[in-house]
């Protein structure tokens, strides 16, 4: 009967759910370990290039080629 509790995105460091949007449009901060990252519309990964929508707080951060994080560190 219990549900699973979604605290927020996934930390590419640390790996905690504490990933939050920063004031400034596409930008990420970790609450818990302070790393800054950057979403960017280029997979780092496949070369992917995706669509991104900066001014949403849904932003997909995962590549839909590959599956990897989008987000790069500041």
């Amino acid at each position: 009967m219990s549900e699973e509790v979604k605290l927020g995105t996934e930390c590419p460091n640390c790996s905690e759910p504490w990933l939050r949007p920063t004031n400034l449009a596409g930008r990420y901060r970790c609450v818990n370990c302070l790393h800054r990252y950057e979403l960017r519309s280029v997979c780092p990964d496949c070369n992917e290039h995706s669509t991104i929508v900066r001014m949403s707080n849904t932003a997909n951060i995962t590549c839909v080629n590959c599956g990897a994080s989008m987000l790069c560190p500041v």
